[in-house]
């Protein structure tokens, strides 16, 4: 406030206070006004210097001191009763002889005395709003100190502070000093916890849901029994060094093939030898002999009766070959199959002259085989035109061996070109097929001429017993390899018939014609079904994607 102000407001209030001294003053005051003003000037600045430190004492004093408002109500009148008293001789001379006005001196407006909140109980909203956040922060931690758990025993930390300080790593809870006094809510549930005096109130700590800490420790009690029980079975079951060998990762099991045959080998060839030369005369020779059987077999030699394009077989030993005195033997139609045979006898000779082919080891230990089955052929063909049953039987079982041991050296010894598979592989196959049902059949007429019998037994479980072994077989070694589809197609060829004379000749049996007919159909598709699984996952693995297992 400025002192023009206060002058203002002093004046008003002495104003106020004697209503009549303003009246009988008012007529000198308009008289001499102008007198008045000049005689201020001089007086004015004496007397102001020594009212202002006055009154900014007086002010600095009372915001300085609170006292009281019944102290500094009892002060303003005694203050303003001093200039009164001067004022009134003033006042009272002014009709004896005209003199100046008074000056009155500007007196600071008292301070409003404050009421107390003792005294009239405050009722306004707006206080009610004023105090809400400390009212809900009350309930809010009463609520949460009714709920809380009990605390754990306490514990010396390392550093030796007590543990009711420490958090779960070994620090201060936020919010807390350490030497900050704790009190123990859970004793009064309902108490309000002041913060103590010079630290910050610590932040509203909730329940911890005791859901969610009892599904944390079902969880931990479960990894436990796992652990335990893993343990246990690794020290009981502990793996061998071959089973450790044999075991690999199961990622790379996925991505790694392993072919379900020997590899073909990729060592060189060794020298040749004239053990070499011989073998390749034999197979030589064997071709040749099969080529004879085929000639004689057209009728092509003087005085035999043809058994390919002729009614030979209805002739020669008694017509046991004809497919309609024995349960196994096929129809005259069966030996059309050994032309293509021969073709296919006479390209691997041819083949095993080559220089890849000297001194390999499939060609040296299959040669031999392949020869002597091409000479027991030409010997079954010279037992047929002889009619010796005995020899043609004992010729076709061993033709029919010599080759199945031929399978198996190529089955050791895998093919290393198309070129040898085909003239080696598919001619042998082949000719193994055709010739195990050739030795079924002549073991069948064999025992049929002979008259063997055993009391008790039907001659039908005999039959049905050789053509199940006779399928047995073919089906095992059409089933090496990649999937030896040749035996599979030389067996089928021989089977087929097999079907018609047990059908409409004069020795019929259901029984072995549906067998027949069965087992062809099951060797076929079993053989070209492993075919399909390792072309499929040779494929596989050739493109990067996982390989399924093979059986």
């Amino acid at each position: 406030m400025t002192e023009k102000s206060q002058d203002e407001s002093v004046e008003t209030l002495a104003d106020a206070k004697d209503p009549g001294a303003e009246t009988e003053n008012s007529a000198a005051s308009t008289e001499d006004s102008s007198a008045a003003d000049h005689a201020a000037e001089p007086i004015a600045p004496a007397r102001k210097p020594a009212a202002a430190p006055a009154r900014e004492s007086r002010a600095a004093d009372a915001s300085a001191s609170p006292e009281p408002p019944s102290l500094s109500a009892s002060s303003a009148p005694s203050e303003s009763s001093a200039p009164s008293e001067s004022s009134a001789p003033s006042e009272s001379s002014a009709p004896s002889k005209p003199s100046r006005p008074s000056v009155r001196w500007s007196r600071p407006t008292p301070a409003r005395p404050t009421p107390s909140k003792t005294d009239v109980p405050n009722t306004d909203l707006s206080s009610f709003f004023d105090d809400l956040d400390a009212k809900f922060l009350g309930a809010a931690r009463r609520v949460g100190a009714a709920f809380r758990r009990p605390p754990a025993p306490e514990q010396p930390s390392p550093e030796g502070q007590p543990s009711s300080q420490l958090g779960r790593n070994g620090r201060h809870t936020a919010g807390q000093h350490p030497s900050a006094p704790t009190e123990n809510v859970d004793s009064a549930p309902f108490a309000f916890v002041h913060p103590a005096p010079g630290t910050e109130s610590s932040p509203l700590s909730l329940p911890r849901p005791r859901r969610g800490l009892d599904e944390q420790r079902q969880r931990e009690v479960i990894l436990e029994k796992a652990a335990a029980i893993e343990a246990a079975t690794a020290w009981n079951q502990q793996p061998t060094d071959r089973e450790l060998l044999e075991s690999a990762d199961d990622e790379e099991d996925l991505f790694t093939y392993i072919p379900p045959y020997n590899m073909p080998s990729r060592d060189p060839d060794p020298a040749p030898v004239r053990s070499d030369l011989y073998r390749q005369l034999f197979v030589t020779t064997g071709a040749l002999a099969a080529l004879a059987s085929l000639v004689w077999m057209f009728g092509l030699f003087p005085a035999s009766p043809a058994i390919l394009g002729g009614n030979g077989l209805d002739e020669l030993a008694g017509g046991w070959y004809s497919g309609g005195q024995a349960l196994l033997s096929p129809n005259a139609n069966f030996y059309w199959l050994w032309p293509i045979i021969v073709l296919g006898l006479l390209a691997h000779a041819v083949h095993q002259w080559t220089t890849t082919q000297i001194s390999t080891p499939r060609q040296r230990r299959s040669g031999w085989q392949v020869g002597s089955a091409s000479l027991f052929m030409l010997l079954w063909t010279f037992a047929v035109h002889q009619d010796m049953l005995t020899l043609a039987a004992l010729a076709s079982l061993a033709a029919a061996l010599a080759l199945i041991d031929a399978i198996r050296q190529f089955t050791f010894r895998t093919a290393r070109t198309g070129m040898e598979r085909r003239f080696s592989d598919t001619t042998t196959g082949l000719f193994t097929g055709w010739a195990m049902v050739a030795a079924m059949s002549s073991l069948s007429i064999w025992l049929t001429a002979m008259g063997w019998r055993v009391p008790g037994i039907p001659a039908v479980l005999w039959a049905l017993l050789g053509l199940g072994i006779c399928i047995w077989a073919a089906a095992y070694y059409a089933m090496t390899e990649r999937g030896r589809i040749a035996v599979a197609l030389g067996m089928g060829w021989g089977m087929f018939w097999l079907i018609f004379p047990r059908l409409l000749s004069e020795v019929t049996s259901v029984w072995v014609a549906i067998s027949a007919a069965m087992g062809a159909f099951v060797v076929i598709l079993a053989t070209e079904s492993r075919r399909h699984k390792i072309n499929h996952a040779e494929r596989r693995a050739a493109m990067g994607r996982p390989v399924e297992d093979i059986i």
